[in-house]
């Protein structure tokens, strides 16, 4: 098993959860379960709780799976190749073209993008499905909460029922709902477009001849999984092994 053992990291994963299952628990509570119907408040809470399952499904995965890590060097291994094959100095693992150092986890990781905090992980290679599929049901499940908020106080509005003059403060706990659903709207998106971004203009992957249609495809296929299907929107469907052995280890 993958595991970095980084204190930061540690605590921004484990209060995404936190942060995630009190924003469940409060929209049941104060939204959905004092609703008039109550087949609009278990469809909606259904819905709800399977982005959120999909979400944190996929944000462990994050957590949990190999970035694509290249394997560390022996001592006697360095020795032998001293001068021959170009090694990492932190590492010493041999270099790859688009595999770079990440300090935070003390290895060298195939095509990484960045080091999160938040799933206290680096994303590279072997795990950026999982980071893809967190940022787009974290941003799917924040716009929902922001429509059951929305929706009805527009219509509200529109219909003449606020009073200009009321002095009746909304409540704290829908407020919190609201600014926590904006944050992670704002932020999974931002991170969703980006990553599809990367992933759609990826040209390490031998095609020289600029983003074509076909290119782009051949990128997400690489990054979800060979061939296109529903297993791509699945976090627990895992992609395409890109090697023979795999190395997983608590760092």
């Amino acid at each position: 098993m993958w595991f970095v053992c980084d204190a930061l990291g540690i605590a921004c994963a484990v209060s995404t959860w936190l942060l995630v299952l009190s924003v469940a628990e409060l929209l049941l509570t104060e939204l959905l379960l004092p609703a008039r119907d109550a087949a609009y408040g278990w469809a909606h809470g259904a819905l709800f709780h399977l982005l959120v399952f999909l979400a944190l499904a996929a944000h462990l995965r994050t957590v949990l799976t190999d970035p694509g890590s290249l394997p560390e060097a022996s001592e006697a291994s360095l020795e032998s190749s001293l001068g021959v094959t170009p090694r990492c100095p932190q590492c010493g693992a041999v270099q790859q073209p688009h595999a770079h150092h990440c300090f935070v986890c003390g290895r060298c990781i195939r095509r990484v993008d960045h080091h999160c905090p938040w799933v206290n992980n680096c994303v590279g290679e072997d795990n950026r499905k999982y980071f893809v599929l967190f940022t787009l049901y974290t941003a799917l499940a924040s716009l929902h909460v922001l429509l059951l908020l929305g929706v009805p106080a527009l219509r509200a509005y529109a219909q003449g029922q606020w009073d200009p003059d009321t002095s009746k403060e909304p409540r704290i706990p829908l407020v919190f709902l609201f600014v926590v659903a904006l944050e992670g709207f704002v932020y999974a998106t931002v991170m969703f477009a980006v990553q599809m971004h990367s992933i759609c203009t990826d040209r390490t992957r031998g095609d020289r001849g600029g983003t074509t249609w076909s290119s782009v495809w051949m990128n997400l296929k690489d990054v979800l999984g060979h061939p296109a299907s529903l297993a791509w929107m699945s976090p627990f469907a895992s992609p395409e092994p890109r090697r023979a052995s795999g190395h997983h280890d608590v760092v």
